[in-house]
This record gives structure tokens, sequence and C-alpha cells, in this order.
């Protein structure tokens, strides 16, 4: 598996996903995948001129973890790199929403928190080719739009920090090859075999049955229907954002964005939704939460409803419609 290095070195240098000099906080969790990640890193760090800082984030949601913990630190030891240790202490907070996406948000947070403490803005994590192609199938079984069929992204600015993920291009497969072949140990996670959670059941059942049954390159068929995907999704968007520019009109605390109702109709529907949706990344930091539903009722706003009416939105943004404008903004946030 010499071939493997070689193969994350020229992808990294031809996506640009970092420069020279730069330090790299890598998310391990002490799995194979994360194991293969740091491994790699390390064994390129030279040749990419780049700086390593492993992270480990103890969700405290087995009672394995603190052996995870213990692993991931050991390793850190033994490559001779840097390690950070988080910890979730679950409090009534759980009560809010499932454990594993509190779980996944309080990470993220560590990790994001992290980044500032070492002035770096990098942070890699090792989803795979294999990842992506699950998230697609679903996505697609549960419902989603362009954005969403792009998946996994291999670059991605989020909270002030770009995460990436060098292993896009690679299978699992490919990965266990690298470590047998290296003899390299990591830590089994028996969640990932609980056919509970809708990822594994997709896993481990959905996809071996397309596989066997309808289309053995699956997985091959719904990453080229990611990137075909991503490449239109692009276009769309950066032609959205130059008409951004140009149409709306944001007051200076950007709490507001308006659009002449005059133009905005004269969109074509695919513009005109990107703007919808750059106007509501520009105000709530993102478009979570926002659906079909949502955009549905906003077109409805704009077509059919009289002025005056108000479309409500996650996050306290609230659409609203006047002879002139249709506005976006944050609750208690001047109007137009």
């Amino acid at each position: 598996m010499a071939l493997l290095p070689a193969k994350i070195k020229q992808s990294l240098q031809q996506k640009n996903l970092f420069k020279s000099g730069q330090t790299i906080i890598v998310g391990v969790s002490g799995g194979m995948d994360s194991v293969a990640l740091i491994h790699l890193l390390h064994e390129l760090q030279h040749d990419l001129g780049i700086l390593l800082h492993i992270a480990h984030y103890n969700h405290n949601l087995r009672k394995d973890s603190k052996k995870d913990q213990v692993f991931v630190e050991e390793l850190a030891a033994r490559l001779n790199l840097p390690c950070s240790v988080g910890q979730w202490k679950k409090t009534n907070q759980t009560r809010r929403g499932s454990i594993e996406e509190l779980a996944r948000i309080n990470r993220f947070a560590y990790f994001v928190g992290l980044s500032k403490t070492l002035k770096t803005d990098i942070i890699a994590l090792a989803h795979t080719k294999d990842d992506l192609a699950e998230t697609v199938l679903m996505r697609l079984l549960r419902g989603t739009g362009l954005q969403g069929l792009r998946g996994i992204l291999p670059s991605r600015k989020m909270y002030q920090c770009q995460f990436i993920r060098p292993l896009l291009d690679v299978n699992k497969k490919d990965i266990e090859k690298y470590l047998k072949h290296k003899h390299i140990d990591f830590r089994a996670d028996p969640s990932n075999a609980d056919t509970v959670f809708f990822r594994n059941d997709i896993r481990q059942r959905l996809l071996p049955h397309l596989e066997k049954n309808y289309n053995p390159k699956i997985k091959e068929t719904l990453t080229n229907l990611s990137n075909q995907i991503s490449t239109d999704y692009n276009y769309i968007y950066d032609q959205a954002a130059k008409r951004f520019e140009k149409l709306a009109v944001t007051n200076k605390s950007r709490r507001t964005v308006a659009f002449s109702l005059k133009w905005l109709n004269r969109e074509h529907p695919s513009i005109q939704r990107m703007l919808l949706r750059l106007a509501i990344e520009q105000l709530k930091g993102n478009t979570n939460q926002i659906t079909l539903k949502h955009m549905q009722e906003i077109e409805n706003l704009l077509d059919c409803r009289p002025s005056q009416s108000v479309v409500n939105l996650p996050s306290g943004v609230e659409v609203k419609k006047t002879a002139e404008f249709l506005t976006l903004y944050r609750r208690k946030a001047c109007q137009m």
C-alpha cells in the first residue's frame, strides 16, 4: 500500500486545502479511518511542510470511551505529536435533542475552540469515499435538493474554520489494507454495527443489498453523482453570489436583507432560490434547518400572498413582503 500516501499527497496538493507551514488539527477518535489519517499525514508531514496537532474528543457515551482516549494519547506519544483532549460531561442539555447530534455539536465546538487557542483554522477529519456514498444515499431517501446531494465536501468553511477531508477519495478497503500492511492497530467502535442508527442500517444492509442485486458499483455511482452535482451547485452559487452583490440591500448591522420585488421576480427560479438562501445564511450564519417546505413558503409569499404577509423561519428569521420589497430579518431587527 505504498501508493496510498502518494495518492493522498497528490490529492492534497491538487485541491490546495492548506499552505506549507500551517498547523493542522487532526480529529482522531481512535477508529480505523482517523488512525489511518493521522499516520498518513505524519508520513507526509515533511513533504507537505505542515505541523500536526492531534485532537481527541471523549464523548463519554460508552464504557470504553476512556480506553479510546488513552489509546489516542499513546498514539500521539509514539508519533511524537502534540495532543489535546476534550471531554463532554452530559447535562440536562441532552433533553433538547438526540445524544448523538448533541455529541457531534460539542465535538465541533471543541475543535473550533482548540483552533483559536492554537491560532490555526485548518481541521482535518477522516471521512472516506464510503462515508460520502452513504451520506448521498441517506439524503436521497430522506429527501433533499442539490445542496444536500453534494454529500460531504472535501473542504468546507464552518465557524470561521476550514474543515478538510483528505481521505474523501479513498475507499475503506484501501484504508484497511494500508493499516494491515503497516501493522497499525486501531480501536473498534461496537456501536458502528448497531442498525438502530440510520447510517449503520444503510451501511450494513441497504448498500450491500444494492451492490448484490442492482449495481455492484453503487458506491462509485453515488460518489460520481455527488461530484457532478457539486460542480453544478457551485456554478449556480457563484452566479447567485454575483447577483446578490447587485440586488441585496443590507443594513449596517447586517441583520436585514431586502430585495426589490421588481428585480427579484425577474430572476430564474433557481437563482432566486439561491439568493434567498444566501440572505438566510448572512442573517443566521448558515442554512441549517431550512427545508424545501420553507423555501416553498417563501415562494408562495412572493407569488400569492398580499403585502405585509410574513413567513417565519428557524432561528428567529422572518420574511416579510411589502408593496416593493421582500425583506428577510432577524426578529427585533429594523425592517424595510
